[in-house]
This record gives structure tokens, C-alpha cells and sequence, in this order.
């Protein structure tokens, strides 16, 4: 399936937008052979290079909403949300937003010769980012991750878990080299290095960068909101 973003009711695709167009030539006449998972934590850009695979013809897919119902499962989380995932291992090349990184183990031992990318940025930026970016809204998958949904009395404990994870990352693939790259996206040669890792030609386009705070409005993020709420329920 070359276009799974256009199949109706597809839910978890980055949807088409012009880094989508501007990677068409590449995904149809490029075929990938490895996948690439984004395993940085929400708020570290993982959107944006999202965009970016986009760019370089990768068929992207972002949140897993099938995994929504895991506090219904009596099976493990990974094991859960690893079934729940099969059906979009064939139709996807590339993997970004919650619950990918929470599944690098598995997708490794899964895929063995797959890419994996941690994205990365200064943690006192990252939990001021995730303030505003969520607020004390109650999102999928944070109970699990955070235990709970107060990011401004408990923001000394998202840190924590956050660094952990970057922790635990590196540690895993610390005699795997080649297959992780960690990067932190306000670096300025961003492009050579993502596409030296994925071995694959540095497009002639600015790098992305989505759900920048300073564009989103009140309305905006009540609209989206709104829209997630009809079609994810």
C-alpha cells in the first residue's frame, strides 16, 4: 500500500501536507528496506521529523489509536500495544509519536535491522513545552507513562521520567550503534545527519518544524481538540 493516508478511515497517518508532495518522486520510486522508528519523547520534535520522513518519502505513521483501550486488556502494555500495531507494520515505513518510544525494545527484537532515532532537547524547555502544549488535560497513554495527568505540581517527576528514558535508550543500544541516532532538532545540521544515518540524499528544502507555540491559538487547539475528539473517540 504506497498511499495508506488516503485509505478511508485511516486514523493514524501524518496526513498529506507539502512535505507529503515533496516526497512523492521518493516513496514511489524509492523503495525502503529497513524500518525507522522515532522513539523521543512527545515534545522533542517528534512531529517535526515526522514532516521530515515525509520529506524523504517515507509513509509516516504517527499515534497508534488502536492502543487506546489497553487499560481494558489484561495482557501486558507491550504485548497489548504490539498486537494492536500488526495491521500498520505493512503499511508504514516510518514511526513517530506516543507509543513508539515506549516499544523500542519490542519493535527492536521485532525488527532487528531496523533505524531508530531519539530525539532529544534540554529538559527544563521540554516540561515548559509540555505545560503548554497539554496543559492538565487528560490525554491516551499518559496515565501509563506518568501515573498522572498534573504536569505543574508533578513536573520534577515528568523530568525524571523523561531522563530516564533518554537513560534506559542509550543503554540498550549502547553495543548497537548503527542503529540508533540521537539528535536534538535545534541543531543546525539536522538534515546531513538524519539523512547520513538513513543513507539516504539531503532534500533541497527547509527541515520542518510543526506545532511551534507560537502558532497556536486558543481557537486553533479548541478546533484540533474538537476534530480528535470526533474522529478518535
Amino acid at each position: 500500500m504506497i498511499f495508506p493516508e488516503f485509505v478511508r478511515n485511516e486514523v493514524n497517518s501524518m496526513k498529506p501536507s507539502g512535505e507529503f508532495f515533496a516526497g512523492l518522486f521518493r516513496r514511489i520510486f524509492n523503495k525502503r528496506k529497513e524500518k525507522v522508528f522515532v522513539i523521543g519523547y512527545h515534545k522533542t520534535g517528534t512531529s517535526s521529523l515526522g514532516k521530515a520522513m515525509l520529506t524523504l518519502g517515507f509513509r509516516v505513521c504517527g499515534s497508534l489509536k488502536e492502543g487506546y483501550g489497553y487499560k481494558d486488556s489484561d495482557k501486558a502494555f507491550p504485548e497489548y500495544l504490539m498486537e494492536q500495531a500488526q495491521p500498520l507494520f505493512d503499511k508504514y515505513d516510518a514511526f513517530q509519536d506516543t507509543p513508539w518510544f515506549l516499544l523500542y525494545k519490542e519493535l527492536y527484537y521485532r525488527f532487528p535491522e531496523a533505524k531508530f532515532i531519539l530525539t532529544i532537547r534540554d529538559e527544563e524547555k521540554w516540561i515548559k513545552s509540555m505545560q503548554g502544549h497539554f496543559g492538565k488535560n487528560s490525554y491516551p497513554y499518559h496515565d501509563y507513562i506518568y501515573e498522572d495527568s498534573d504536569m505543574f505540581s508533578d513536573s520534577e517527576k515528568y523530568i525524571q521520567v523523561y531522563k530516564q528514558h533518554n537513560s534506559s535508550v542509550r543503554e540498550f543500544f549502547k553495543d548497537k550503534p548503527k542503529q540508533l541516532l540521537e539528535i536534538n532538532l535545534k541543531e543546525d545540521d539536522k538534515w546531513e545527519k538524519i539523512c547520513t544515518f538513513l543513507n539516504v540524499k539531503v532534500p533541497q528544502r527547509d527541515f520542518p518544524h510543526v506545532n511551534k507555540a507560537s502558532s497556536r491559538t486558543a481557537l486553533g487547539t479548541k478546533i484540533k481538540k474538537f476534530i480528535k475528539k470526533v474522529l478518535y473517540k
